[in-house]
């Protein structure tokens, strides 16, 4: 951890911020270990003028001010009314200053604080809005998790520079939020975007399949879904003991994007894996599920084998890229 990091962790109360009169926990979609990451990266200096997506208790909110210092300013803009009041009070009570807090979209920034230095968000946008880049000084940068493909939650944390009104360079690690929205949502189970087939219990978490490959072929994933629900096979993960998820996923997501499908079931599993219009093979932390004929488990055993032969890459070596699209600018990993 940075020492400017450190300082401000020390100095902001997370207690005061989290915690309900009746000794419960305000939840939080963000772990103080990402939180540290994400500031280290931010590289907020005294001074900077911040626009923060997602206030929720304003204990970040704090750190940012903290970091800014007393010249610099904090605009954040949070989707809950309701956690606008909360958050002014806790701010107030501990004498931060130089931070507002706003009911709001996300994604039309704070154009009333621009220009800003930096940008960060607690909650994943499909895409870098274009608000936030007309809203950024020069030599700026955006912190944020951000879709890295067009399927259902696949999401990285990118940290871009901004250079003359245009993102030019992202580095990017594993990790993910919430999935931000213009007006808040209840069923935080069931990704807001990409989803090709899902089915909500009355008791459980949803279920869902995501597949770029699918998408244009009517009821098909609706109809692997349900194989996935009524008839299942599980058996153990055929990555070898060392062999780490992440980093597969990383070099999935930069290598083959199309073609990879996503899905969660219930409370049972989550993954990634191939979806193919006869069945489905989706790995999980130590699980491999499949449905179906073979073909996907196939094209899976292969994506496997091409990535040891290249010698098991993961996040350390992918980097991002900027692609511009009408509502702002998408992020794609590639390896370096």
């Amino acid at each position: 951890m940075t020492a400017a990091v450190a300082d401000a962790v020390a100095a902001v109360d997370y207690d005061h911020f989290v915690t309900e009169p009746d000794g419960s926990t305000l939840p939080q979609s963000s772990s103080v270990t990402s939180i540290q990451q994400m500031l280290e990266d931010l590289e907020v200096r005294p001074g900077h003028r911040v626009l923060e997506i997602g206030t929720g208790s304003g204990y970040t909110t704090g750190l940012l001010a903290n970091l800014a210092g007393a010249d610099g300013l904090v605009r954040s803009v949070e989707v809950f009314a309701d956690l606008v009041p909360r958050a002014q009070a806790r701010l107030a009570a501990a004498g931060v200053t130089t931070a507002t807090v706003t009911n709001g979209d996300g994604y039309a920034g704070d154009p009333a604080g621009a220009p800003y230095d930096r940008v960060v968000a607690w909650a994943t946008p499909h895409v870098i809005p274009s608000a936030w880049i007309d809203q950024i000084g020069q030599d700026a940068a955006v912190v944020a998790p951000v879709k890295v493909a067009r399927l259902a939650r696949a999401h990285a944390i990118v940290a871009i520079t901004v250079s003359g009104g245009r993102p030019t360079a992202v580095s990017a690690r594993p990790g993910g939020y919430i999935e931000m929205h213009s007006e808040p949502v209840t069923i935080f189970g069931l990704p807001l975007r990409y989803v090709d087939a899902s089915h909500i219990p009355d008791d459980a978490e949803p279920w869902w399949l995501s597949s770029a490959a699918l998408r244009e072929v009517p009821g098909v994933a609706g109809l692997l879904l349900d194989r996935l629900r009524s008839a299942p096979h599980t058996s153990a993960t055929p990555l070898a003991p060392g062999e780490d998820l992440d980093d597969f996923t990383a070099w999935l997501y930069a290598t083959v994007p199309v073609e990879l499908a996503t899905a969660g079931l219930s409370d049972r599993f989550a993954g990634i894996g191939a979806a193919t219009e006869g069945g489905a093979a989706f790995l999980t932390d130590d699980e491999l599920i499949t449905t179906g004929n073979p073909d996907a488990g196939r094209i899976l055993t292969l994506w496997i084998e091409e990535w040891r032969n290249a010698g098991r890459p993961g996040w350390p070596d992918i980097t991002g890229v900027v692609v511009p699209s009408v509502e702002g600018w998408e992020v794609r990993l590639t390896l370096r």
